[in-house]
């Protein structure tokens, strides 16, 4: 899977910004607010995965501009697309998206079909200490641009708690009465199952495939072959969701679902987060990655492109070599704010480009 070409219009700091991209690795460089992160965000829309970066769609479009765009041509299993996503401003500020494939408008579910991106950047990095919150965003972005299928059910399932937690709440203001949980308490189980059986599978894959860089040391090696995810699921079923009504009524939320799942780093037993150097957790992290590159390699058949976005300069020697281990493997897109932060044989064999 490879993205050939991008093309930017009034697209976040760009009013223009078009380049041809290198089958195997290439570099942007730039200064920070150039711009390097906004192309990268760029590609994983493209992918259908949302931004974070930014509280609404509003924020992607360049400012002053009513309209902007975002194009690729992509190829995947030998047949090339061209991808686009239009941006719209209307007079009250709403942004609406449409999308397209070869010029056909198409959803956004369609997207993941025809182009995939595992990305990296220095916010990953703080997973192991994060909150649970965004250990589920970074699961659920992962295995939605996997699966059409838990697309779908995660964007549902988050629909229907909003939905029901509005029910908790006339229910304990005496407006409305508990049965009428009946139905959302369907849906929930309806689209929370499968979701969790996806999210059992992608941890048990974790569990079974020991990461291996070839460029660390005997000692780094042996301390990731007793590394471990342990998901933490917060199952449904219809006798838990009413044994537990009244106490979701009194906290007004629904507290049981795989929106309260979490996934823990673990090493011998021991959560990473309490007993893990900065070092080890950062490790623990760039395995994550490259089970996720393996993953989707063997569930699609192919590899996704995988993007680096200015993590070299956080990173210390023996990781810095961990993350070369993967990256002529697929195509790699990497963005730095200077050349002196990534490692001279990376310009042997990429395509740079400059961001003034």
């Amino acid at each position: 899977m490879e993205i050939l070409g991008l093309k930017l219009v009034s697209f976040r700091n760009f009013s223009k910004f078009a380049v041809v991209l290198n089958e195997n690795l290439n570099v942007i460089i730039g200064p920070n607010g150039s711009g390097k992160s906004n192309i990268l965000e760029a590609i994983s829309l493209l992918a259908g995965i949302k931004s974070v970066r930014v509280e609404t769609d509003l924020d992607l479009v360049k400012f002053g501009k009513s309209e902007a765009k975002v194009e690729a041509q992509v190829e995947s299993q030998s047949e090339k697309s061209t991808l686009t996503i239009n941006f719209a401003v209307d007079e009250l500020g709403y942004v609406k998206k449409a999308y397209f494939v070869d010029f056909v408008k198409k959803r956004l579910l369609d997207f993941g079909q025809y182009f995939s991106v595992v990305e990296f950047s220095p916010t990953d990095l703080d997973l192991v200490v994060g909150s649970p919150s965004a250990r589920r965003h970074h699961l659920d972005a992962f295995l939605s641009n996997l699966d059409r299928e838990y697309w779908r059910d995660i964007g549902a399932y988050n629909k229907v708690v909003v939905r029901r937690n509005k029910v908790l709440w006339r229910i304990a203001e005496r407006q409305s009465k508990p049965n009428e949980l009946d139905f959302w308490d369907e849906r929930l189980l309806e689209h929370g199952k499968y979701i969790s059986k996806k999210r059992e599978e992608f941890f048990e894959f974790l569990n079974f495939v020991e990461p291996t860089f070839s460029e660390v040391s005997k000692e780094t090696q042996k301390w990731l072959s007793e590394l471990k995810w342990q998901l933490a699921q917060s199952l449904l079923s219809e006798e838990k969701l009413f044994k537990n009504r009244e106490r979701d009524i009194a906290a007004g939320i629904t507290l049981s679902g795989p929106h309260r799942d979490d996934f823990q780093f673990m090493f011998r037993n021991k959560n990473l987060e309490y007993f893990g150097s900065r070092g080890q957790q950062r490790l623990a992290v760039l395995a994550l990655k490259l089970a996720e590159l393996e993953y989707f390699a063997i569930a699609r058949g192919q590899r996704p492109v995988l993007c680096l976005d200015d993590i070299f300069s956080e990173l210390d020697w023996e990781h810095r070599e961990a993350v070369l281990d993967v990256v002529g493997k697929q195509q790699t897109i990497i963005t730095a704010a200077e050349r002196e932060s990534l490692p001279k044989e990376i310009f042997k064999k990429a395509k740079v480009v400059e961001l003034g």
